[in-house]
């Protein structure tokens, strides 16, 4: 199942091609006209919504500041010791066992999916 994505700016470019590679539809806040970088995080959780697109982030004001209904749903990659390589099959393997309709909310993604 292909998941409707949408990568933070402190996600690496990679993370996406090779997302997209595994036939994933994602967009980089860095490439999305209406955001960009340095964007504020309101604008990047309300375009989550608008364009129900799950958030893939390292940013932990998604946990800390934003409640859940604020955005679309969220992987929040909270472990800094993963490889682009990983966090991409992390959320493909997800994927594979959970369609979009049932990502809601903030989901912590870790290695525990490898």
């Amino acid at each position: 199942m292909a998941y409707r994505l949408l990568l933070d700016e402190n996600i690496e470019h990679e993370v996406a091609h090779r997302l997209e590679h595994y036939g994933h539809d994602v967009e980089h806040v860095d490439f999305v006209s209406d955001l960009g970088k340095g964007v504020d995080d309101r604008s990047i959780a309300n375009y989550s919504l608008e364009t129900d697109r799950i958030l893939v982030t390292y940013d932990d004001d998604f946990v800390l500041e934003l409640t859940a209904d604020e955005y679309r749903g969220a992987f929040y990659v909270h472990e800094d010791n993963l490889s682009v390589k990983n966090i991409a099959e992390i959320i493909h393997s997800i994927s594979k066992h959970y369609p979009q309709s049932e990502v809601t909310g903030l989901e912590y993604v870790g290695d525990e999916w490898l």
